[in-house]
């Protein structure tokens, strides 16, 4: 058979090259005229979303048309086929390794993950799913780098034949997390469509080489002979699985959510029949604006009505005890640990009532939910 025929290939995979094809075309010229001309000012990105969609519509009647064409010629004999698919591979590894090269040096260069110092002053629960993954990734410019320099790596793999495997080894993973960082945390739709079409294009060329990968992947591991366990192998294989879900269930169910979970407003406090003032709190680190129920059995007691400052709060263990409808509290890191007993009365799921006895001072509050997770 000459070099430049291959075997037949099945219709999907001409299909899917085809249909690449117009992706590459379109975000490539997208990509290069809105880096190199004004329109970025005035860029609308649900519009290009929108038109990439309506003209991929008319890219998807083309690609069946000619990947049927090609599919029939090629079972004619004769079709030059080896060369097709070497062209269409070698423009998808290319245009994935030009676009992950992007986003690599994106990060280093710090058009990504740029520290926002205004946002540094946003409470944690008003940052969107975008912006708390912006700080999260953004903390650290060396993570960022090292991340950026896995993508530079894995597409320069992807620009030789032989590495082309390496690189997909090497990008895969980090693409599928991005598209799940994507989806779960409303990235923009442009920057999820992006990772969407760069995965699949990764999973194409993974699936390129599936004959070869079956083999390596489910072989015998190594030369090593075969542990005598056949009787009990089974159940030992199930109870490491199985031991590991038991602990860590064993430890949640010590936990169980007791229906306060979630941020407490003060609305009133009272310390042995005398009420605090407003401001008071700016002095008194004992004169609490909100109480955290947490899972767990955690609790906080701010006096800071706005933000939480973990240097004023105090901080404390809890049990529910649902008999006596109350909380066994435990301070400690309070100006002296103690335990005491906080009597719950009035309580609606909204609002309620607090008694409770610290070194001998009687503490009265009314207590509104605020939020809940």
């Amino acid at each position: 058979m000459p070099e430049n025929i291959a075997p037949r290939s099945y219709w999907f995979s001409k299909l899917f090259e085809c249909l690449y094809l117009y992706i590459v075309v379109a975000v490539t010229s997208h990509m290069v005229f809105t880096s190199f001309t004004s329109y970025r000012a005035n860029y609308d990105e649900i519009s290009y979303i929108r038109l990439f969609l309506y003209a991929g519509g008319l890219a998807i009647l083309a690609a069946i048309a000619y990947s049927v064409y090609w599919h029939l010629k090629e079972k004619g004999g004769g079709f030059n086929t080896a060369i097709k698919h070497a062209w269409l591979r070698g423009t998808m590894r290319y245009f994935i390794a030009f676009e992950v090269s992007i986003y690599g040096f994106a990060k280093i260069l710090q058009t990504q993950f740029a520290p926002a110092y205004s946002r540094q002053d946003v409470p944690v629960g008003m940052l969107s799913g975008f912006e708390l993954t912006w700080n999260y990734f953004g903390y650290s410019y060396t993570f960022a780098v090292i991340l950026g320099c896995i993508q530079i790596i894995g597409g320069i793999m992807l620009l030789f034949r032989r590495t082309t495997l390496v690189g997909v080894f090497t990008l895969l993973p980090v693409m599928v997390n991005i598209v799940f960082i994507n989806m779960f945390y409303s990235i923009d739709a442009g920057a999820f469509i992006n990772s969407l079409i760069i995965s699949a294009g990764l999973v194409y060329l993974l699936l390129l080489h599936w004959p070869q990968l079956k083999t390596l992947l489910f072989q015998k591991a190594g030369d090593l002979p075969a542990v005598k366990l056949s009787a009990i192998k089974p159940f030992i294989k199930i109870g490491c699985i199985g031991l590991a879900f038991f602990c860590i269930y064993h430890l949640s169910s010590q936990f169980k959510d007791t229906g306060f979970e979630g941020k407490w407003k003060v609305e009133e406090l009272s310390h042995n029949g005398k009420h605090y003032e407003p401001n008071e709190w700016l002095n008194n680190p004992r004169a609490w604006s909100n109480i955290y129920i947490e899972k767990y059995g955690h609790m906080e007691f701010s006096s800071n009505p706005y933000i939480f400052d973990a240097q004023r709060a105090w901080a404390a263990n809890y049990q529910y005890d649902a008999t006596k409808n109350s909380f066994n509290v435990e301070f400690y890191n309070g100006p002296q640990t103690d335990t005491t007993k906080a009597r719950i009365s009035d309580y609606n799921g909204k609002s309620m009532r607090w008694t409770m006895v610290y070194y001998g001072d009687t503490i009265r509050m009314e207590l509104t939910k605020t939020a809940v997770k």
